[in-house]
């Protein structure tokens, strides 16, 4: 009972309390988990082997292509751009069935995430291929609109240094290292702030109906208030994944550095060295290794659950103590 009890969700928590429950959750249900999601999180896998596999062949072209303008000075990536746009066009295409894909693959997790804060407890699907259509939806939506946010700032930034180059050719390779680090104190600046849109998530795709932008614009000032207790959990589950995804992807990451080595060859005239099987083993290993990556990065879908649990009891208790002190 009290193994139970430690695993309530509307609990305050300090961020190690919230780790450990997180990863107990997860790991002492993932049977249940993963009957609920496996189908859609082989989609996923699948989307993920394509996405490889076509960068792991087509990037040292791109890349060699970059270079090339780079050196002769000429205005960087334009014309680059134009060049491989349909190649960049399809890797853009599987980038976002990507995501809509890991999307609908952690909405059945949601799901019984859900049932558990409801109820208490997670319940095993009594079949393997079942899935909550609306909360698919409903976490489709949420996740689509979260990234779009996310990538505002960064489309601004980029926009901007597309019109510094088209008003002039190779102001960019001018001031090279000035790019570099105004473009990285942005994006680490925008990082910051992007914290508190994993709370406005949760709370969107676990609560009552409403719409992602009134969620937004009533819950971002919550999730900033508690910055340091997401920062912390992110932080240190992100990087728990981070070395355990190292680890498991290495096979598809030693196939695609081989793939590169030897398209980059071929691109410099020297024979592709390859045997003609490694297009589908390519695919094949990465696909393996991004449906193994997917459940191991759940664990910090559990750890937000837990997050959002924390903030949302210490706004309770936050607002109970205010009424107790009007009232007095």
């Amino acid at each position: 009972m009290e193994k139970q009890d430690d695993l309530t969700l509307l609990k305050p928590r300090s961020y190690r309390r919230v780790l450990s429950a997180g990863f107990r959750l997860y790991t002492s249900h993932f049977r249940r988990f993963f009957k609920a999601s496996w189908q859609m999180a082989l989609l996923y896998a699948l989307t993920c082997g394509a996405l490889g596999t076509l960068t792991a062949i087509k990037i040292p072209e791109l890349a060699m292509a970059l270079q090339q303008q780079l050196v002769a000075l000429q205005g960087v990536l334009l014309e680059t751009l134009r060049e491989y746009m349909f190649t960049l066009l399809g890797i853009l295409a599987l980038a976002v069935l990507s995501i809509a894909t890991l999307s609908l693959a952690s909405a059945p997790i949601l799901s019984k995430l859900k049932e558990h804060k409801e109820t208490g407890t997670i319940t095993t699907p009594p079949h393997w291929l079942t899935a909550s259509p609306h909360l698919m939806g409903r976490s489709l939506k949420g996740i689509f609109l979260t990234v779009l946010v996310m990538l505002i700032p960064i489309a601004i930034f980029a926009a901007f240094m597309v019109l510094a180059e088209m008003m002039s050719q190779g102001v960019i390779m001018r001031h090279l290292v000035t790019a570099i680090v105004t473009m990285s104190v942005w994006i680490i600046f925008c990082l910051l702030f992007y914290l508190p849109l994993y709370h406005v998530l949760m709370k969107y795709v676990m609560e009552a109906p409403c719409g992602y932008w009134r969620t937004l614009s009533r819950h971002y000032a919550t999730g900033l208030r508690h910055w340091g207790m997401l920062f912390l959990v992110f932080f240190i589950s992100g990087m728990f994944v981070l070395f355990v995804t190292m680890v498991v992807t290495l096979p598809s990451q030693i196939l695609n550095f081989a793939n590169q080595q030897a398209y980059s060859g071929l691109l410099m005239g020297d024979a592709l060295g390859m045997p003609s099987y490694i297009v589908p083993l390519t695919f094949a290993t990465t696909t393996l290794c991004s449906y193994i990556q997917f459940y191991v990065s759940q664990v910090m879908l559990a750890h937000n659950y837990y997050v959002y649990g924390s903030i949302e009891a210490r706004e309770e208790e936050k607002m109970n103590n205010e009424k107790m002190n009007i009232e007095s």
